[in-house]
């Protein structure tokens, strides 16, 4: 009994030993593949969830995985579903299912294990099973990384664990990838004020006038020297920060229609409306000065009417509303539903200043801000901007 009790122990103690032995093996190998699929995913990643993105990082996936079918949402459609069952679970859909539905609502990940459950409206979809994972920006739901198999069984505690990092990853890969989207959409601002001011025309004209006013009008001339210098300044100020007070932004404003107005005394009038209260919010820089100069640039060319510019700020339901409108020639319809939607080239400038705008506001905010633009050809146009306020010391919940 001494012997066989021994014996017993010995073996019991070598199947724990094992049972650890192939935990440790089973989690070293789940790490390995999530790295793995992490490694081969990232440069589609960079790109965005889009269509084509998220097509090849579903394919990697289910290459690696024991899935029968992957799919990838954002907040309102689907972007890829490749596997089982991709005659009825199709992109540019909106989520069907029960399940994914959940998961985008409540933030929490979510296990089918029948078909019941999946609460797919194909009735004779042979998915059986699923892993839905929230993928998230910022504490901010994006869309869900779904996982499905065919049969229950195969969704065990390892696929469980996978899905479970691999989301956590992608979620992590997902707001590098903004981060450097918005440091890339602050640096194409940079650049474009940049160009707009130290464009040889802009510059050379600039230049010419103060010239001109130096023996008619010094005091004018030092004034004007002034301006130019505090829109350089302000213009180089603005591309260190994501956020300045609005009361910056205004003065880079007022310095770039002392401007216009010197060389133009009688072509444009500005109107301003500032609710003294908002001078202290926080906006993003390059917000204000580029509408402005759209609005003397392509509302009046070749117009020996006065331009009329009306800039009105003011605050509304915590919300700051930021409104320039012009009685200009307005804008063609057709380019209209293109402006904030895709770079739109002109003949003046190469289009960008309205789509980086956009794109800023949605990425800062997350989808908290928005940008309407209204227009009418030969009587004017609006652009209206609508962000949360926030003062020094709030925190950006970008």
């Amino acid at each position: 009994m001494i012997v066989i009790n021994g014996l017993g122990t010995m073996l019991f103690m070598f199947i724990i030993e094992h049972a650890q032995k192939e935990d440790v093996r089973m989690r070293v190998l789940q790490t390995d593949t999530a790295f793995s699929i992490a490694d081969k995913t990232l440069p589609y990643f960079r790109e965005g969830l889009n269509i084509d993105s998220c097509k090849k990082i579903s394919e990697i996936i289910l290459n690696k995985t024991e899935a029968d079918a992957v799919a990838i949402t954002d907040e309102h459609m689907v972007l890829a579903h490749v596997g089982t069952a991709s005659d009825h679970h199709k992109p540019f859909l909106k989520p069907e299912t029960k399940l994914t539905n959940r998961v985008l609502i409540t933030g929490k990940v979510d296990v089918a294990r029948s078909k019941a459950q999946i609460g797919c409206w194909e009735h004779d979809c042979p998915l059986n099973a699923a892993i839905v994972i929230p993928l998230k920006v910022k504490n901010k739901i994006a869309g869900t990384l779904k996982l499905y198999y065919k049969n229950p069984a195969k969704l065990d505690q390892v696929q469980e664990h996978l899905a479970n990092g691999l989301a956590e990853l992608f979620s992590t890969q997902l707001e590098l990838v903004e981060v450097e989207r918005q440091a890339k959409l602050l640096k194409d601002a940079e650049i474009k004020a940049l160009h707009s001011q130290i464009h040889p025309h802009f510059l050379f004209n600039s230049l010419n006038t103060i010239s001109a006013l130096c023996r008619k009008n010094p005091e004018k001339a030092r004034e004007l020297l002034l301006q130019l210098s505090s829109f350089f300044r302000g213009n180089i100020h603005g591309a260190r920060k994501l956020f300045l007070p609005l009361k910056k932004e205004i003065e880079v404003v007022h310095a770039y229609i002392a401007i216009v107005q010197t060389r133009f005394p009688e072509k444009f009038q500005f109107h301003f409306q500032v609710e003294p209260t908002v001078e202290n919010c926080l906006v993003p820089p390059f917000i204000l000065q580029p509408l402005v100069e759209n609005a003397v640039n392509y509302g009046f060319p070749g117009s020996k009417n006065r331009g009329d510019i009306y800039i009105r700020i003011y605050p509304e339901n915590n919300l700051l509303n930021i409104v320039i409108e012009d009685n200009g020639k307005g804008i063609a319809s057709e380019k209209l539903n293109q402006l904030g939607k895709k770079v739109v080239p002109s003949n003046k400038g190469n289009g960008t200043a309205i789509f980086n705008i956009f794109e800023r506001l949605k990425g800062l905010y997350n989808r908290q801000a928005s940008m309407n633009i209204e227009s009418i050809e030969e009587v004017g146009t609006k652009i209206s901007i609508t962000i949360p306020i926030k003062r020094e010391g709030d925190v950006i919940n970008a």
